[in-house]
């Protein structure tokens, strides 16, 4: 196969575990990792749409703000996790993907960190009763070109044959009739999945017994959260077919040809989505219809659940030639995967306690109560 000449030597050192498991905590992690980032970009694409010139607009900015908060620097955490098992199972085909766009891919730190404050200062304008808008929208950017720099490494580093033309220049790295569709199922999930977060928030606000201007003002928040939600699922689906038929015809083929272990995964994602779809075209009165936002919330975290399995099986597929006459050895030392296994669990449920009581506690103003 053309360009498996450019592919690193197999790591001599023996793999510390069963494949099958770094398989199964690299897709767990990487969920973590995605809801994170969803939130991220979501939130951020959102608050800049949504600006904070209207008293349901400004609570809309303000949440998504704070949600950014945390769920920026734990996105970041959590990506953590997958780069390693990456590391382990296809370390030489990702950071070689990595190193052929160095610029892209060290460039990714600084958006994020760009981004980062971005939203504090946007936080402390809005505080101040000051202008967000421009900021909200440059945060914006800096999230969608982050999504775009490893949509770029992603499918670079399932395709090692073109590797050659991505060394030669950018546009080698960008020619890819998968780039935009790809790019765009990421957004789109992370607008669908947002948007429903604003609604199931301004649902579970109003349900606390508020007064009847506020009630006014979540009841704009929760009609803005489901149209939102309502146009991105539509355009997701559409976006969804056009990936998939814009893959490579051996990677379709060969994915249609996996059997039932390919193919429910990927059922099940569309119908999760066209569930989404019907489920919010019926919401007319969110505040009075307090059920369906929630579970228009559960079905966009179930779509995208089984849709990060099937990414991961057509990333298998795409890889299956230049990986045919791969020999990994590997080992098991049960004693160190069940410490690991363990303090990520507790990891994971520190996390998110912490969250819950973040979004739940309200302590009163004072020195005294802090």
């Amino acid at each position: 196969m053309a360009g498996n000449e450019l592919i690193p030597a197999l790591d001599p050192m023996p793999v510390p575990g069963p494949l099958w498991l770094y398989h199964v905590l690299w897709v767990v992690t990487f969920l973590i990792h995605i809801l994170l980032v969803n939130a991220v970009l979501g939130g951020s694409f959102i608050a800049a749409w949504a600006g904070a010139a209207k008293a349901d607009r400004r609570r809309i900015v303000e949440l998504l703000l704070q949600v950014n908060t945390w769920a920026i620097p734990l996105s970041i955490t959590f990506g953590i996790a997958p780069l390693l098992f990456v590391q382990v199972v296809l370390g030489r085909f990702f950071y070689t993907a990595a190193l052929l766009v160095p610029w892209w891919w060290l460039g990714l730190l600084g958006l994020l960190m760009v981004g980062y404050y971005l939203n504090y200062l946007a936080k402390w304008r809005l505080a101040r009763g000051e202008g967000v808008r421009h900021w909200l929208v440059l945060q914006a950017v800096c999230f969608l070109l982050v999504t775009l720099i490893q949509v770029v490494v992603n499918l670079l580093h399932m395709q090692p044959q073109r590797w050659e033309a991505a060394a030669a220049g950018l546009a080698g790295a960008l020619a890819d009739p998968t780039l935009i569709p790809r790019f765009l199922h990421f957004l789109l999930a992370a607008l669908a999945m947002v948007g429903a977060m604003v609604a199931w928030v301004a649902v579970r606000r109003a349900g606390t017994g508020v007064a009847a201007a506020e009630r006014s003002e979540l009841d704009g928040m929760a009609r803005f959260g489901v149209k939102f939600a309502l146009y991105a699922t539509l355009l997701q689906l559409i976006d969804g077919f056009w990936l998939l038929f814009a893959l490579p015809e051996e990677v379709l083929k060969g994915f249609m040809r996996s059997g039932p272990a390919a193919m429910i995964p990927l059922t099940l994602g569309i119908l999760a989505g066209v569930l989404l779809l019907v489920f919010l075209a019926q919401v007319h009165d969110p505040l009075a219809q307090s059920g369906k936002a929630r579970r228009a919330l559960e079905l966009v975290m179930a779509a995208t659940a089984v849709m990060v399995i099937t990414r991961h099986q057509v990333r298998e597929v795409y890889l299956a030639p230049a990986r045919a006459a791969e020999e990994l050895v590997t080992t098991a030392p049960w004693g160190l995967i069940a410490l690991f296994l363990v303090i990520f669990v507790a990891g994971v449920a520190t996390t998110v306690y912490a969250m819950v009581r973040a979004a739940t506690d309200r302590p009163a103003p004072g020195e005294q109560a802090a």
